[in-house]
Parts: structure tokens; sequence; C-alpha cells
């Protein structure tokens, strides 16, 4: 098969599959129908790889690219002079290389139907279809595709796109038509926790339901024209169940309910779409809380049945140093089952994660059976199982052989439980009402000849020292997994997963040291082993601390350790915990189960692998402010203008301006300060902006009256640019770069992003662009057209919803970016008054007319339910009261020449209106002022402002003309007689 369409709607893999056909199609030689059948994500760097190679090219297709840009036209190069070439482009070179191998190669057209296909491909349509037959280019040369090219296609359908003329079409050999694919997410998700898997498929069966049933009248096949893809529902799988469901969350708030939003503001959702999604949240809260099935551990004794207590942590550090370390770790029973009570007790992990990834895990210790077919077993097994678990020995002289329990109820004759002749177990009770289940521990445990570099799961599984050390290990990388999943930028977490990696070290030096422990025969050298062994374990502090408790360490020799200034032994581990008090650093034991902030933006964009976001509202919600805001955040989040009681423009623009990249910086990255500290930059898009202005261009300068031409980076180019050196320069812990885009729908995005719609999704790719620059990332400097987004570099932009006169932001882009809602709030207002005036009360004529404004958006006399309330409400900027004195002249201009014009645009959009007769209902300042409580005087207060945005221009009952002076008046005197 030569040509490849990929068709469906955005996020079902398009993209994806068709970047893994050409690998596998080309590289791998397969044929098509087993793509399906390949583990894509296994193979994902060798396809990157394939897709930058010779054998590739990748075009991502975009409104302003032209058959010149991609088979044959104009090349122009500028480097100081401007020189005008017809040149080959990429498609051209592509088939002249492919002419001199056998080797199979690609082009990817991805997103062919934002153009008109026929247009942008040209006579290529022609030779797609009559393979090796020249066809002639202007200037007189031919370009043939050979048999060995593979044309791939992806088509984005029904959302904001065009549809393939069908002389294209039907030159395809194979067309798939991707659907939002149920089956897709079940495979998916089948490596995480069923639970975890079901709950996000119960929640895409939902949406699916919502939007065939909501459609609005008229609209055929609402469910595969409009439902987003499979896509939308994947996160990453590593980390717990909680995390992943965390993860999924917050991809459910920022991408999948503003695109059913979107939806909805274009009228092809009707319904109360804020309580269905305010359900679906709760739903998925639920799901997370439920994830733990277990809803307590207890110990019980085997033969009496009674409980043990105490049961805790603190009881089991105890015994472990007063009877298992006083006695050289001699009693293995209650060694390994000390260290399976401190998982048990410490509330580090779940119970249920806990179990199933230590205690139950066959890949940490590996039980089999004796039964048939043979079972495996762990740390723990149902008593109901024990007898099946057992190993032979032969006995001397004789025939038989001797069974012996690994999971024994027989009490032993030593050891913690000797003295009540009585075994210890585990009593597991469920949240679900089931029936407890009694587990066994692991206990028929001996000493026994082991080479410390052969611990694996199923050698000995009851030597105890392989079965300790084992645990440990799983428990301790288990940890730090998690951790630096949900670490972030957090310094708490940073510096407990600093030392949970100290731990890792300390274990297996443990474990290397061995060696060295000597005695006088071999029987006495393991005794010594373990007791050196069990008695230095009692230094793994995160094994040993209650979940919760804070952990003293010397930090000058803890941060030496951390970042290999001092070189690591058992003994400066030892010694970091003897601290002297003028350098002491706290870390708090903490739980792996921690659900991220939804504010916390930062680590939401990098948990679900979006590094773009939009702020977005109706006006005066504060967004450009909130974006910058959010970036002094993630610069310098010690910030003193962040720690202020009010946080203003002003306060953080100033503490902004020092991480500000400026033309030196942009000019001589390696002289930047910036290169360690991160930075950031600001644009604001406008309807003429373009690509140029973004991406690359070419920069005219009149040097000596005489021009010259140079291919440049604008500032996309620029910002991405510094953001790959500061990362090569910093590869441990790259510093971060923000591009902040105000307005960011005010210009056509398909057009501007250009090929970097692409590099938005796949960072640290390649993207190729039409325009050659020097290259300050090579050494030594060269010239290059290619350029590369990093997972360093994070778009903001601002969007406002209220303006539809503007570019919206299509369907296939709208998924690679987050949308965080900027709604009006009320709380701004109150504190801005509150500072501006140094009172404590909230008696303010702008909260009473934010009020009464709020108040006509809820009112259904007023408001269009076709619209969204979000995307409209006026924002609490137009409220703010910005000083002591002066401020009535402040608020009455504001109310007059921002607010009543802003409403008065919405009446005439059919965004508020009214059939009462307002004019017959005007409310007078005495009236208002003498209203019986605060809710009818703001009732009052908005059936005159509806009254003024809709009558502008007529006359009230008493002949006056409503006009800026009088609604100036009418504010004013309301504040005078209720006395604010």
């Amino acid at each position: 098969m030569k040509n490849l369409l990929f068709t469906g709607n955005p996020a079902t893999g398009k993209t994806f599959l068709a970047r893994a056909a050409a690998y596998y199609l080309c590289y791998e030689k397969l044929n098509i129908d087993s793509l399906q059948s390949k583990d894509i994500y296994k193979d994902w760097d060798k396809i990157e790889d394939f897709i930058c190679s010779e054998r590739c090219e990748f075009i991502q297709v975009h409104p302003s690219m032209t058959y010149e840009d991609i088979v044959y036209g104009i090349d122009i190069k500028a480097t100081g002079t401007m020189t005008v070439d017809y040149v080959e482009k990429r498609i051209k070179k592509l088939c002249d290389r492919a002419g001199t191998t056998e080797e199979l190669c690609a082009v990817i057209f991805d997103d062919i139907s934002r153009v008109d296909a026929g247009a942008l491909l040209g006579n290529l349509i022609y030779a797609m279809e009559f393979r090796n037959e020249s066809v002639p280019l202007s200037d007189g040369s031919t370009l043939c595709i050979p048999d060995n090219v593979i044309i791939i296609l992806t088509e984005c359908r029904n959302f904001h796109a065009g549809h393939l003329d069908y002389a294209l079409r039907r030159r395809m050999d194979y067309v798939a038509e991707l659907k939002s694919d149920r089956d897709v997410l079940e495979k998916y998700y089948d490596t995480v926790n069923a639970n975890a898997g079901r709950i996000i498929i119960d929640i895409f069966d939902s949406i699916k339901d919502f939007i065939t049933t909501n459609a609005a009248p008229g609209i055929p096949d609402v469910a595969d024209k409009y439902m987003f893809g499979h896509g939308m529902f994947m996160v990453e799988r590593t980390g717990t169940a909680y995390f992943v469901l965390d993860k999924f969350k917050q991809k459910m708030m920022y991408q999948i309910f503003p695109f059913i939003n979107n939806l909805s503001s274009l009228g092809i959702l009707r319904g109360n779409i804020e309580v269905y999604e305010k359900a679906l949240e709760s739903k998925l809260n639920t799901g997370i809380s439920s994830l733990n099935r277990i809803s307590d551990i207890r110990k019980v004794m085997v033969n009496s049945g009674e409980r043990v207590e105490p049961y805790s942590l603190e009881d089991t550090i105890s015994y472990y140093e007063t009877e298992i370390i006083a006695n050289r770790c001699s009693d293995y029973k209650g060694l390994l089952e000390s260290v399976i009570d401190a998982i048990v007790l410490n509330g580090v992990f779940p119970c249920d994660i806990a179990t199933d990834s230590l205690l139950f895990n066959i890949e940490v210790a590996s039980v089999p059976s004796k039964s048939v077919p043979v079972a495996y077993a762990s740390y723990l097994v149902k008593m109901n199982d024990a007898p099946s678990f057992y190993y032979e020995t032969a006995v001397k002289g004789k025939d038989r052989r001797n069974p012996h329990a690994y999971y024994s109820t027989r009490p032993g004759n030593v050891g913690r439980w000797a003295e009540r002749t009585d075994v210890a177990a585990y009593e597991i009770s469920y949240t679900d009402g089931s029936p407890s289940d009694t587990y066994l521990p692991l206990n028929g445990l001996r000493l026994h000849t082991f080479t410390v570099n052969n611990v694996c799961k199923d050698n000995n599984p009851a030597e105890i020292y392989g079965a300790v050390y084992r645990l440990l290990l799983y428990y301790l990388k288990l940890y730090e997994m998690n951790i630096s999943l949900v670490k972030g930028h957090s310094k708490v977490y940073g510096d407990l997963n600093a030392l949970i990696h100290l731990e890792i070290k300390y274990l297996e030096a443990l474990h290397a040291e061995l060696r060295n422990v000597t005695a006088s025969t071999q029987t006495e050298r393991e005794k010594a082993r373990i007791d050196y062994f069990g008695t230095k374990m009692r230094n793994l502090r995160t094994l040993w601390t209650q979940c919760g408790t804070q952990i003293r360490v010397d930090k000058e020799k803890f941060d030496d350790l951390v970042l290999g200034v001092s070189a690591f032994s058992t003994d400066a581990y030892e010694d970091i915990f003897n601290v002297t008090n003028d350098t002491e650093k706290i870390i708090e034991i903490k739980g792996v189960v921690k659900m991220t902030d939804l504010k916390d933006y930062q680590q939401i964009m990098e948990n679900i692998g979006v590094r773009q976001m939009v702020f977005q509202g109706p006006p005066g919600t504060s967004k450009t402010f909130e974006s910058k805001k959010f970036v002094l955040k993630q610069l310098n989040p010690e910030s003193d203008a962040l720690a202020a009681r009010f946080v203003s423009q002003e306060s953080i623009s100033a503490a902004l301006d020092e991480y500000k990249l400026n033309e030196s910086d942009y000019a001589d990255p390696s002289s930047s300060s910036k290169l360690l500290t991160g930075g950031w930059d600001l644009v604001q898009f406008h309807p003429s902006y373009g690509y140029e202005d973004f991406i690359r261009g070419i920069e005219v300068k009149a040097d000596g009256g005489l021009p010259s031409y140079n291919s440049v980076n604008r500032i996309l180019g620029k910002i991405a640019e510094f953001a790959t050196i500061a990362e090569k320069a910093n590869p441990d812990e790259p510093p971060k770069f923000y591009l902040v885009i105000d307005e960011i729908n005010r210009a056509n995005i398909a057009t501007v992003f250009g090929e970097l719609i692409y590099g938005l999704e796949y960072r640290d790719s390649k993207v190729s662009t039409p325009y050659e620059v020097e290259d300050k990332v090579s050494t030594p400097v060269s010239r290059t057209k290619d350029i590369v987004l990093g997972k360093n570099l994070f778009i903001i932009g601002t969007m406002n919803t209220a303006d539809k006169s503007i570019d919206s932001i299509d369907y296939a882009i709208r998924r690679r970016f987050l949308f965080v809602d900027s709604p009006a709030d009320r709380n701004v207002v109150i504190n801005c008054y509150q500072n501006a005036s140094e009172n404590d009360d909230e008696n303010s004529i702008e909260l009473l007319v934010f009020d009464a404004v709020q108040a006509i958006f809820d009112n259904e006399s007023y408001f269009n339910d076709e619209y969204q309330k979000s995307d409209v409400r006026l924002g609490h900027t137009y409220f703010l009261r910005k000083r002591k004195e002066g401020y009535e002249e402040d608020f009455v201009e504001r109310f007059v020449f921002q607010i009543i014009p802003i409403l008065r645009e919405y009446v005439k959009d059919g965004i508020l209106d009214t059939i009462e007769d307002l004019i017959a209902i005007e409310h007078t300042p005495s009236e208002i002022r003498d209203a019986t409580d605060r809710s009818e005087r703001v009732r009052f207060i908005s059936d005159n402002i509806m009254l003024y945005a809709k009558e502008f221009g007529n006359t009230t009952r008493a002949g006056k003309r409503i006009d800026n002076e009088y609604v100036g008046t009418f504010v004013e005197e309301v504040r005078t007689k209720i006395g604010y």
C-alpha cells in the first residue's frame, strides 16, 4: 500500500498511528494490518528516530502552507544580502533520495484538511497514483514519486475542518476511519489498577452518552461528529492508581470540561452543563476514595484468635530494638515480621498498595506451591492456602523427605509469640463489607548460606537475608518512584525524595559490605552477617518513622551527600543524623497519595504532559495579571511580591523584570544569567499577526542607507532556542521558560503557529521551517531550518471568552492546551476595597454594584441561556478600589464609561435582553437605600442597570434622558444615600 489516510475526530490517534505506520511499514517492513498489534509506546524512541531520519518527512500542514513550500518553489536566503532561487523543497528532495535506494521512505501530511489539499499538493496528486512517472515542474525539471515512497495523510474531520476532495481521496489505497474507541482505552489501562481503569472508562461512557442525548435539535450523528477521541482520556500510567486518577482528574477539569463547554457555547449541546460536570467530578472523587478496598489490617493470633494489642509502629520499634537487635537478630521470624509490620503501620502506602505492590507481589519474593497447577505466593498468603506451600529436605539414611512449611501455623520454641504458644497472622477487612481474610506471613525462615551477588525472588525464598533485603529494596524504590512523581517543585517533597535516594544507596552499600563480615566458621559468619545487617537496618528512617513525623538531619552534611560534594559511605549516611543546632534541616515523612492542588497549574501541565495553558474568561477577570503572577511563582516562589497581603499588578510586574528576556540575552545566551534562573517573555496577538512575526521571518535593516536582509528567529524561535541552550547547560535540572501570549485567540492560531502545531505536542522533536537561521544551539554555530520546542518551555495564553468576533481555537489545536477559567471573583473586590480603605468591613459601593451586575446574569428574565454565563460575566477588575481618597469619582467614571457600555453591547448581541417594561419599575436612590435588606437592594440596582443598558438614549418615566450624566448621577446618589 502506497497511499494511506487516517481520518477521524481530534484525539482519535491519527498522528500517533501515522507516525507508527511510517516506522513499521518502512523500517520493520510490516504490513498495515499488523499495526494494531504492535506496542507503539514500547517502540516510541525508535519511531521518533525514524521520523527524524533522512527516510521520512513529517509535514505539519497549516493554512499558509503552499505547494511552493513543500515541493518546488522560491527559496529566499537572507544572510545580509538576499538571494532568490527556485529550488527543490522537502518532498522533491525525499523523492530524489528514495530514487537512489531500495529502502522504503515515508512522507506524512498531518492535518491535510486544514487547507485546500488539491491546491497544496498540485501535481503530486497525479504522481501519487502514477508512481515512477515524471510530472513537469515550473523550470522544466520533473518530479516522480518512486514505488518505495509511502504517502500518509491525516484528516481531522468535523471540527472546524475542511474535507478532502474526491480526486485525492480516491487515490488512497488504505483508509482508516478512527473513532473515539472504548476498546483502545480498555487496552491502554489494562496495566493499571482495574478499578482505576474502570472509573475512567465509566466517565468516557458517561460523556459520550451526554453528548448524544443533549445534542441541539437538528444536529444529526452528534456522537460521531463531536465526540472527541479516546486520546483525551489517556494519561501516563506510571505511579499508583491514585496518582493515575489524580492526573486524569486534572485532564478532565482543564481539557475535557472546556471541550464540553465550548460545544455548548457553539450551540451544539444543550442541557445544564455545569450541573453535569459537577456530578462527574463528584463521581470521580468517589471513585478515588473507593480505590483502597482494604479498610483495616490487624494482627491476630492464629490459635487463640485474639487480637494483638497494642499493634502500633511504636510497639514494633520497641520490640525490634529490645529483642531483635539485642539478641543479635537471631529471631528470623520476628525480624521479617517487624519489617512487614512497619510497612503496614507507618502510613507511607495505603493498605492496598502496601499489600498489592509489596506483600503480595511475587516479583519481590516468589514462593511456589506443591499443588498442581503451581501457584505462587509472596510475604503473605491466605491461611486456607498455606498448606500447599512447603519445601522438602532429605532425611539422612532414609528414602523419605521431610516437609517444611513456608507459612507455618506451628508455634515456635523461641521468638515473640513462644510464650503464648501461638503464631501471628494478619486479618484484612474490606471496605465493601465482604468477609475478612486471614493471612499468614512468610515464617518458615532459616539461616542459609547465600551469595551476595545472587539475591533473587525465587532462590531460596525462605532464606532470611534475601527475603528481608528484597522487601526493603522494593519498598524504598517504590517509595522513591511515587514521591518523585508527586513532588513537583515542592521543597518538602524534594528533600524527602533525596533522603529516600540516600537510603537506597545505604541499603545497597550494606549489601556490599556483607562481603567483609568474617567469623571462625561458615555458620558463625552467616549469623554475623544477619546481625550486622539487621542492626544497621534500623537506620532506614523512612521505614521506621510514622507518616507525618519530622526527621532532623544536619543540613550541610545532607546537602553535601545529596549533591555529591561528600563521598557516599555508610558512615557518611549515618552521620547526617548527628545534627548541630545551627545547620538543622527538617524532613517530613509523607505518604505517596497526594492529590494535586487544582490551582497548581505548573504541576498539572507536567503531570499530563501538556505544556500550553490558556487563562480564559470574560472581560475584567485579571487573565493577564494571573498569567504573570503564575510565571513569577514558578521563577521565584519566594518573591516578596507574592507574599504581600494585597498582590498588585505593579508589584508583580516589577518582580518579573529581572527575569524578562531581552535582546542581549537572545543575542548572546552564554553570557546571560537567565541560563540558570529561567526567564519569560510576552507578546500580544492581534488579527494581522502572522507566522513571520511569531516564529521566523526576514528582518530588514538599513545600515548606512543600504538595506540588509537576514532570516531571524522571532519571539517563539528566540525563546525556544534560549530554552534549549539552557537545558543543555543544566541537563539535570533545566530552568523553565515561559512565553505569555496575551489575547491568544485574536490571531489565527493555526496560521501563526504553522508547523509548530506539531511541536506543541511532540516536544523535543525537530520541526522544519521555511527559514534558515543562525543556530546558536550547535557548536560551532551553524545554520538550520529546524526548530525544537523543549520540555522546559511553557506557553501561557490569555483569551477573552466574550469576544465572539475573533477567531475561536479549533478543536485539533484546542486539545493541545489546558484551559483554566478566570471567573469574576467577589473576594478580589472585597480585598481590594479593604486594602485601599484600611477597613475590615464589606461596605463599599464597588461591591454593591458588583453584586448587582452579577445578579443580571443570574436573572432568567435578563440572561439568554443560549450563552455560557462563565463566558460573559463582567469581571472584578471594573470594581476595584485603588486609593483611599478620591475613589468616588474613579468608580463613577468606570461605571459610566466601562461597565454600562459593555452591558449595552451584550444587549445588542442578544446576550442580555428582557420583555419587561423596565422604565416603569425604575428604582430611585432613596428606594434603594430603604430596601428591606441587602439582597433587595442588590435586586433594585440590578433592575436599574439593566434598564440603562437596554434603554440608553431613551427617556425615563420622569422624562429625563438616559445618558452618561444620568447614569453617573444615579450611582453617585446611591453611594451617598447609603453612606458608602
